[in-house]
């Protein structure tokens, strides 16, 4: 699931994708425990409904399985919502983190901190 057609046609590894803008429509539209994974990579903080993302995220999952969200201190700043870009690192963890927490039905989240970028 992407926003960029272009980018999501020229991975190899995919089979099929979604073409959504989830700022306009946080619905996702797949059936109810249908994932055994969700990953968002680099792109949580430019979600502006993230509680309704998250609950959506719970449904589709499968009972006890994972999401996982990756972030960087990098982003394009004038994109990003403002909680993100007016708080730091380790604010950013607590923010996902209460994404998670408030969207209910999850198990109390875990963050794995790798600061050092190669």
């Amino acid at each position: 699931m992407g926003m960029i057609e272009a980018e999501l046609k020229a991975n190899p590894v995919l089979t099929e994708y979604v073409l959504q803008d989830l700022n306009g429509d946080p619905k996702l539209p797949f059936e109810d425990n249908s994932f055994d994974v969700i990953t968002n990579v680099v792109s949580v903080d430019y979600i502006n409904k993230p509680n309704e993302v998250f609950k959506e995220m719970c449904w589709i999952l499968k009972p006890g399985r994972l999401a996982i969200m990756s972030f960087s201190n990098r982003c394009f700043w004038t994109k990003a919502i403002s909680i993100w870009t007016s708080t730091g690192d380790a604010d950013h963890g607590l923010i996902v983190g209460s994404c998670f927490h408030y969207a209910g039905g999850f198990e109390p989240p875990q963050m794995d901190i790798d600061r050092e970028i190669k």
